[in-house]
């Protein structure tokens, strides 16, 4: 219950469209409370004329006319309300309904933007797009379809016992004794069916996630020709999901069956009795019996669909249960309540006795100090899984240091505005990402207000102009999901215009030059350089070509910093770093023996 109250809070903004939406249903249903009791009139007033008819004259008779008349104007006058008020109620409902599903969905999508990078590395995409547009759907149903049933059907419930009690309180009790029936029937299955509705839902996640993936990774599936295998996990993922869904509907088939047949033997004994009372007691009369059966169906109708309507609203509860287990999950890396903004920034960069854990067993980096000059290149290298990644992440806070502080230009950056933060440093990572928009919008990304001439700049010094105008539409061509358009070295330098474009202080320079052809390489080395240009430089490489030039090289292993120094100083001091150098000089040295023998050439020394 307190789940749903902090769902309706989403709909203060629209109170008072609420609750005239309510006061239709209101309405509405009073209105359709009307008509049994108006037709049972109709019957019995239509016997004594037709008695009165049989004993006399057969022909028409004034009054007969009159009442025809009248009954007919009073039913098409209701119907007729009927309908605008119906019409009324369910569009102000879909309105209202809809923007609050979007007011949810929009807070929870700006909230998943905030969560720190944890929460991404912990929860599968395809389960962060379920929360996000197959759980707030479930609440949009709610919202928009099984409130109103829910209000009607507890309004139908009060009046038509209110009414049933008024024709015959004997034929009344047979009748409500039929509802704690109803009740048990439901509170015995109840407990399985939300069970297996919550099974059922998070199965269907899953499969949403297990597609989600496949289609991401689409690429690595054919290059492996896993296709056959990816489509037998999908294939066991949905047969998983329909064998949960064949057991929840058996159960729901129970709740239904039993149900009926509560209504029949109820509706059973009314008739019965209901026909001793106007044979042989006669404080009954056929109309009223005929308006009576009608009430019972108005009060066992609306029971049944309140079991079911439970049943759905238990199905809804573990996505709302889901969306705000989102919305109430705290971001790892907090922003300061009064944070300070930097005006001008010269990217000296300190970190002291920095300490980096993911899990509290698993330390990752290791009382990590080191102070970088603003303009100053430093090189991070070291054997894989030494925590170079990492230590890089720390500096946008990405993650927060386990313990240690981070510092720019003398300010703690727990103390800074994340977003001011994040704008003064530029990251170009191994795997360049691209949004499936044009090359434009993609250089433009971080400075949005950038004008065109500042965009070709950008290209032109990444060395991407060239090869952005060889496309017909030059930097209106679109680059597919993930820049799928374009070649690793072209992404690469459309994500170096980009930093360039965004003029960061501090750059980050994460295996931007790794897995590509040495043309490619070329280009971007140079674009790179273009972008160093006096600013505040960090290299991850494991090719050591690409950090000979660093004014500093920095070796971690195993979260540790073992060295310390320029190229020419690491490369005979004995330590980890000659040891880097001796395998990639072995490595190339094979490389070279290898083309020569293809040539059928002596390889050459080096």
């Amino acid at each position: 219950m307190s789940l749903f109250i902090r769902l309706l809070q989403f709909g203060r903004r629209y109170k008072w469209q609420i609750v005239t939406a309510v006061l239709l249903v209101f309405l509405a249903t009073g209105l359709g409370m009307l008509l049994p009791l108006i037709f049972g009139v109709i019957i019995d007033k239509l016997t004594v004329f037709y008695a009165l008819s049989s004993a006399q004259k057969p022909g028409a008779r004034p009054e007969i006319t009159h009442f025809i008349t009248v009954i007919c104007s009073v039913l098409g006058g209701i119907y007729l309300a009927q309908w605008m008020v119906s019409y009324a109620r369910g569009l102000l409902l879909l309105v209202v309904g809809n923007r609050i599903v979007f007011d949810i969905r929009q807070r929870l999508f700006r909230h998943i933007q905030r969560l720190s990078l944890r929460y991404f590395e912990t929860n599968p995409s395809g389960w962060i797009m379920a929360r996000v547009l197959y759980d707030v759907e479930a609440v949009q149903s709610i919202l928009s379809d099984q409130l109103v049933e829910i209000i009607t059907n507890f309004v139908t419930i009060v009046v038509a016992l209110i009414i049933l009690y008024s024709i015959n309180w004997q034929l009344a009790i047979v009748a409500t004794v039929a509802l704690p029936i109803y009740m048990l029937n439901f509170m015995l299955l109840r407990r399985r069916i939300r069970h297996l509705a919550h099974e059922a839902r998070n199965q269907y996640s899953q499969v949403y996630a297990t597609l989600s993936e496949s289609i991401s990774g689409i690429r690595v599936i054919k290059s492996f020709a896993r296709e056959q295998w990816e489509a037998r996990r999908f294939v066991k993922e949905i047969r998983q999901s329909i064998s949960l869904n064949i057991n929840l509907g058996r159960w729901r088939t129970i709740l239904r069956v039993n149900a009926n047949f509560i209504t029949q033997a109820a509706n059973l004994a009314i008739l019965a009795m209901g026909c001793y009372h106007i044979l042989y007691i006669g404080d009954l009369t056929i109309g009223m019996l005929v308006a009576f059966r009608a009430y019972v169906g108005m009060l066992y109708g609306p029971v049944i669909l309140l079991v079911y309507i439970s049943d759905i609203i238990n199905w809804a509860t573990a996505a709302v249960e889901r969306i705000f287990e989102s919305l109430d999950t705290v971001p790892s890396v907090q922003e300061a309540k009064e944070p300070i903004r930097l005006r001008t920034v010269k990217g000296k960069v300190e970190m002291r006795h920095i300490d980096f854990a993911y899990e509290p067993t698993e330390p990752v980096l290791r009382d990590i100090n080191l102070v970088a000059q603003p303009g100053e290149v430093i090189a991070l290298v070291g054997p894989s899984g030494g925590g170079k990644t990492t230590l890089v992440h720390l500096i946008p806070r990405f993650y927060d240091p386990t313990s240690g502080q981070i510092l720019i230009d003398g300010h703690d950056l727990r103390d800074i505005s994340l977003t001011n933060l994040r704008q003064q440093i530029g990251m170009v990572m191994q795997e360049s990402f691209l949004f499936a928009g044009t090359l434009r919008e993609n250089i433009k990304y971080g400075q949005p207000d950038a004008t065109d001439e500042e965009v070709v700049q950008a290209a032109i010094a990444a060395n991407a102009h060239d090869f952005i105008m060889e496309f017909p539409d030059g930097y209106e061509s679109r680059v597919g999901e993930r820049g799928a358009r374009l070649s690793g070295g072209q992404r690469q330098r459309i994500t170096i215009a980009r930093a360039i474009l965004g003029n960061p202080r501090i750059l980050i320079l994460d295996e931007a030059t790794s897995d590509l052809d040495s043309e490619s390489e070329a280009l971007i080395q140079e674009a790179l350089e273009h972008l160093m240009q006096n600013r505040t430089t960090f290299i991850i490489a494991h090719r050591l070509s690409t950090v000979i030039n660093a004014d500093r090289i920095l070796v971690l292993d195993e979260g540790e910093i073992v060295e310390e120094g320029t190229h020419a100083e690491l490369a005979t001091a004995g330590g980890v770093y000659e040891k880097l150098c001796e395998v990639q000089f072995k490595q190339a040295q094979r490389k070279m023996d290898e083309y020569a023998a293809k040539d059928g050439q002596p390889a050459r020394s080096t």
